[in-house]
């Protein structure tokens, strides 16, 4: 059961990435955009280890332990804030509509459940936490691509910006409300790291 839900899992990330990167190349959309998403990146991460624990649900090691919590933490934060912030402020449509929701609900879904629901669990320790470093670097390309490339997102269906999210808007929000968001996030991200490490290390406990 456990390979099989992760294999489910990468699969589905697997279609709806390669899906929606056919949808962006077809309306001669930004694909350096397209892998510039939180999102997809996060759904990329998931991807992968999903795919390794399908082939091996005991895998360890504390390079595979960073990418393991790092893909984790990234599609919590991925589902949590498009559900609370984030939702229908775009609208999709056909195709879309259905990547739509397998990045922003069902692949969220399904590798937290995959986490907590089943066994063994990634052995995750204090070395996983080196995880931010992507979180940083992905937070500090946006901001300063935002400023020397001048891309062009749309956060609504009506309204664009040069970051990926509107709370990322220095332009619109002011540094101050930037900072505090970012902020916000960090927070939430340490807690769940937090909350995966003391989950992984309470199966080894009672093991």
């Amino acid at each position: 059961m456990m390979r099989l839900w992760h294999a489910v899992i990468a699969l589905i990330a697997a279609v709806a990435l390669v899906t929606q990167l056919v949808l962006v190349i077809d309306k001669d959309a930004s694909v350096v955009n397209f892998f510039s998403y939180f999102t997809i990146q996060s759904n990329i991460l998931v991807m992968i280890a999903s795919a390794l624990i399908a082939l091996k649900p005991d895998r360890g090691g504390t390079v595979f332990g960073i990418l393991r919590m790092a893909g984790l933490v990234g599609i919590t934060i991925t589902g949590i804030i498009f559900s609370t912030v984030l939702a229908g402020k775009v609208e999709f449509d056909g195709i879309a509509w259905w990547t739509d929701k397998a990045f922003h609900y069902i692949v969220p879904a399904m590798a937290v459940i995959g986490f907590v629901a089943m066994k063994p669990r990634t052995r995750l320790d204090k070395n996983s936490l080196w995880f931010v470093g992507w979180a940083v670097a992905w937070l500090a390309y946006t901001l300063i691509r935002a400023e020397v490339a001048d891309p062009v997102y749309a956060v609504t269906s009506t309204t664009f910006s040069k970051v990926p999210y509107d709370f990322l808007d220095v332009d619109v929000h002011g540094s101050g409300s930037v900072a505090i968001a970012c902020a916000g996030v960090t927070v939430l991200a340490l807690a769940l790291a937090t909350f995966y490490i003391w989950l992984s290390k309470r199966e080894s406990v009672n093991a």
